[in-house]
């Protein structure tokens, strides 16, 4: 039997597909009438090979034999291999069956408990009409509890089991069949290779469930492809994806799980090779070759083994093996001799000596930010997670963005920690930095991926989000209305593009005119401004407009296209032109955010489905780290000069920043403390509660410092009479307004003003840290973090300095930090940070300590900037930008103005909507007025220390 065709998943909403369609499906279905399923076999080994061509899972036994490979992240030496899948032959499934009843094997308990638990939260994340992927589903022992729940509480639901074995597959389906009458099913048999290339996106919403936490048995590069290939090929746009992930634990619970005292688990894993000897006969016996190897047992003597399993606490992962008990020889087939030799070189038997070891599978166990950082990996949101009362397992809901500014590393991580990767580059690459030079910065003329990626966000937001009918409203007085800004991005690209080819700007030129440059007046006298493009009489329609940005976007990607095609020197300037109007277009996308969360909530269309946790009153991890300063700490990039470049070659590995990053300078710092995290929605809720409450300040003082990020749930008056204490509120979130006394809400970092923060460091005895402060801080806590991974045995002090820690780490690992401080990104800084739309939200801060000898668990980057106490002056020897040279210099304050609500501020850091390039560039300034409260800003408090 032949599979030809692809699985529309999701072309009926019948109860069973119908026979129509079933036709167009492939010629290897069941066609038994009796079966209340449909049955579809995509095995390769199913079909017949009329070419007589080794099968391809012969050909990687074969491999795995005669080729030596180390396992990621292990300096052990590498060891043969086998295939993991020929584990599960109906042998293997029933002993593997046997096993999730043991009272070791954690995982199908904690499973069993967690469906139960919530199984209400996880069926309302899927809706009726929607189709069910299980991937590997076996007994089907959870997925009944999950089927059972969606049959009397949904419609229309069907449901796909995929797993490569026919019998047991049957088995499950017709026990399933019995028990559901208002869920379709469908079985699906192969493996994931030959089955889900043929499943095709659709209409109907998807959830697609990785179960019994099977991605641990994925090396991170491994998973990582997996799931990139059903994310691009199966999910659609807020499509949903359950996978569960065992979590990180005392190792010899871990143990006890893969070594039973019943002895199962060992039958399970040498299960695999009577698996072989059979496999491999049956294919010479297809030759024609009835003899048998020198082994009397076939390929395999299965006595000369014995099972090992070995865990990894760092990484978080348990290796399982055979040892050879004795020396022993795999034989191979007389008819098969010739095509082992083709693939490996050689015909000769493999030799197997005491104590060798062979491959056979992994189990990753994950830390508690690995969820986040696979999302991000992959190019998903995570959205929920389940765990059950012992805290050993997690089932975590994903879904599809409808868009997204992902940063893409080069590197995979050993392991889904966030610190995974920051610590990779701090033990191979810290003593290679240079500021020309640094690995993995981002290339210096954005990609045609991410001018796409940044597009697809700016057109959900101003095309989606915003109705056509608001893009003439102006939810904030001192901004333009939205249709200003769906002109105004790409004129200001078009203008600049036309700089950098040296050509005239595309029609209509008056655009240009129009809409090159927005308004950002004085808050105390809004008459003050800087020049700004005259407004027109009547702005363009909607469709003028987006077909003027269109011939904008095909002129930026001819270009890009170019040059990454010809890998040909530009110049300079040309870069740095094309450079600007990308980042100009990545800080509009916040602009254009925060105005769109001044809108009244009812009328703002949600981007993606989002999940919102209950507030569990826990209180953040917060501490206090101090640091005992630096007599010349460096801000500010040390190499960009858009004079001194100009239209010479682009040097290579150049990073551009904006003329007020430049040029760099030396400032003193003095000892200070920081907090680890900045303040919360509840405890700034807390702050105004305690002021309002038999406070003397008048009504209007203390509504200036309710955040404009928040929106009253209710109006009606409470028990107290104080709206302040008695109102419920939300926070303002493009996909919803999460309550603060009711949700995760409680926990995400308050959005606030500099003047609200400034109240509250008061009220608390404590100030905002100052730009260099808040630099400092961050790239030392980063780097000391990243490097303390490859350090276990160099504690952590609550008592010592992070720069002293920082000093010690580097001594004993021979190196110098000096070259981090100047380095325009930061590379060190966690991989589970909020920015680029991670989420259409902000995340709530840690609430979980780390251990006594551990650096305390801090967060720099990501749900919101941060507001410094620096005003916003220039670094000295400071020079306007010929490019732009408004774009600073009509911003800085003169000394005076410290203190006003008009004066600007530094803040540092990035949001969730900060593109990565901007979030990760250490030397990037962003400023805002003192008093407007708008802008996704958030602060932690700073006191000085006497260390």
């Amino acid at each position: 039997m032949t599979a030809t065709a692809e699985i529309d998943i999701g072309t009926s909403v019948e109860p069973l597909l119908p026979s129509t369609a079933l036709d167009t499906v492939g010629t290897n279905l069941e066609r038994n009438s009796s079966l209340p399923y449909q049955f579809i076999d995509y095995r390769v080994s199913s079909l017949a090979d009329s070419t007589g061509n080794m099968p391809p899972i012969v050909r990687q036994i074969v491999e795995g034999l005669t080729t030596l490979r180390a396992l990621p992240g292990n300096s052990a030496k590498a060891t043969r291999s086998l295939p993991t899948v020929l584990l599960y032959d109906d042998a293997g499934l029933d002993y593997f069956d046997r096993i999730t009843y043991l009272p070791e094997y954690y995982l199908t308990a904690c499973e069993i408990e967690i469906l139960q638990t919530h199984i209400e939260a996880i069926v309302a994340e899927i809706p009726d009409g929607s189709d069910v992927i299980e991937l590997g589903c076996g007994s089907l022992r959870k997925t009944e509890l999950l089927l059972d729940a969606l049959d009397k509480r949904r419609t229309a639901i069907t449901y796909y089991a995929i797993d490569v074995m026919p019998q047991p597959l049957h088995e499950s389906m017709a026990k399933l069949a019995a028990q559901f009458a208002n869920v379709s099913l469908c079985a699906l048999c192969g493996t994931y290779d030959e089955v889900l290339p043929r499943l095709t996106k659709s209409e109907r919403p998807k959830t697609v469930l990785w179960l019994g936490s099977s991605i641990g048995n994925y090396h991170s590069p491994d998973a990582v492809e997996f799931l990139k290939k059903i994310s691009q090929s199966v999910l659609a746009a807020n499509d949903a994806l359950i996978i569960g992930m065992d979590k990180q634990k005392q190792t010899s619970i871990i143990m006890d799980a893969y070594h039973d005292s019943q002895g199962v688990t060992a039958e399970f894993e040498l299960n695999i090779l009577t698996h072989i000897n059979r496999l491999v006969g049956e294919y010479a016996a297809q030759q024609g070759d009835t003899t048998l190897p020198a082994s009397a047992t076939g390929l395999f003597d299965t006595s000369a083994f014995r099972y090992v399993g070995v865990y990894d606490e760092q990484i978080g992962r348990h290796d399982a093996y055979l040892e050879a008990c004795v020396d022993t020889e795999v034989s191979w087939p007389h008819s098969i001799v010739a095509e082992v030799k083709e693939i490996c070189g050689s015909d000769s038997n493999v030799a197997v000596r005491r104590g060798e070891r062979i491959y056979i599978e992994s189990a990753y166990k994950y830390s508690d930010s690995a969820a986040e950082v696979l999302a991000q990996t992959i190019g998903l949101t995570f959205s929920a997670e389940w765990t059950e009362s012992r805290d050993y397992y997690t089932l975590n809901l994903f879904r599809k963005p409808q868009a997204a500014m992902p940063l893409v590393s080069q590197t995979i991580p050993v392991s889904f920690d966030k610190w995974s990767i920051p610590a990779h580059r701090a033990s191979t690459l810290l003593n290679t930095l240079s500021n020309s030079s640094a690995p993995e910065q981002f290339p210096t003329i954005p990609s045609v991926d991410e001018w796409t990626d940044l597009w697809a966000v700016w057109d959900t937001l101003t095309l989606h989000v915003l109705a056509r009918k608001r893009l003439l409203v102006r939810p904030i007085d001192l901004r333009h209305p939205f249709i200003f800004y769906l002109g105004h991005i790409p004129a200001f690209a078009d203008i600049h593009m036309a700089a950098a080819e040296s050509a005239p700007l595309s029609e209509p030129a008056v655009f240009a005119q129009w809409f090159e440059r927005g308004i950002d007046p004085n808050m105390e006298d809004p008459t003050i401004c800087h020049n700004h493009s005259e407004v027109p009489d009547e702005w363009p329609s909607v469709d003028k407009i987006t077909a003027y940005r269109d011939r904008v976007r095909r002129r930026i990607t001819a270009w890009v296209d170019g040059y990454y095609a010809a890998n040909s020197a530009v110049s300079a300037d040309a870069a740095r032109h094309v450079w600007m109007a990308f980042e100009h277009e990545a800080m509009h996308i916040e602009t254009l955010l925060y105005m769109v969360l001044q809108m009244d909530p009812a009328d703002i269309r949600s981007p993606a489905i989002s999940t919102f946790g209950l507030n569990s009153s826990a209180q953040p991890a917060r501490s206090w780290i101090s640091y005992s300063g630096s007599p010349a700490a460096v801000l500010g990039l040390t190499a960009d000069s858009e004079t001194a470049l100009g239209a010479a070659a682009l040097p290579t590995g150049h990073v551009f920043g904006w003329d007020n990053e430049s040029p760099s300078m030396s400032v003193a710092i003095k000892p200070f403390r920081i907090h680890t995290q900045p303040i919360t929605n509840s405890e700034y809720l807390g702050f105004l509660k305690a002021i309002s409450s038999g406070s003397a300040r008048a009504d209007g003082e203390l509504d200036d410092l309710i955040p404009q990020s928040w929106v009253a749930l209710s109006s009606s008056q409470g028990p107290t009479g104080n709206k302040l204490l008695d109102a419920d509120y939300g926070v303002r979130a493009a996909v919803g307004t999460p309550s603060i006394s009711k949700t995760e809400a409680a926990l995400w970092p308050v959005c606030v003003s500099q003047a609200q923060a400034e109240a509250y460091a008061s009220w608390c005895g404590k100030r905002l840290p100052t730009e260099a402060e808040w630099t400092y801080a961050t790239r030392s806590y980063h780097l000391a973090r990243a490097l303390s991974a490859n350090a276990p045995n160099l504690a952590y002090s609550s008592a010592m300095p992070v720069d002293k820690y920082l000093g010690e780490l580097l001594a004993a690992q021979d190196a110098s930090g000096d070259a981090h401080a100047c380095q325009p990104y930061d590379m060190f800084a966690p991989t589970n940070a909020n920015i680029g739309l991670s989420h259409w939200h902000p995340t709530p801060v840690p609430t979980t300590p780390a251990s006594p000898d551990c650096l305390p668990e801090a967060s720099f980057i990501g749900s919101a900037w941060e507001w410094t106490s620096t005003p916003f002056h220039p670094f000295d020897g400071f020079k306007p930008s010929p490019m732009y040279p408004g774009y600073s210099a009509d911003f800085f304050d003169p000394p005076e103005t410290h203190g006003s609500d008009s004066a600007h501020y530094i803040v540092k850091g990035g949001s969730y909507i900060t593109h990565p390039r901007i979030a990760l560039r250490q030397t990037f300034r962003n400023w805002y007025q003192r008093g407007y409260p708008y802008v996704l800003a958030t602060f932690r408090l700073c006191e000085d220390a006497s260390l």
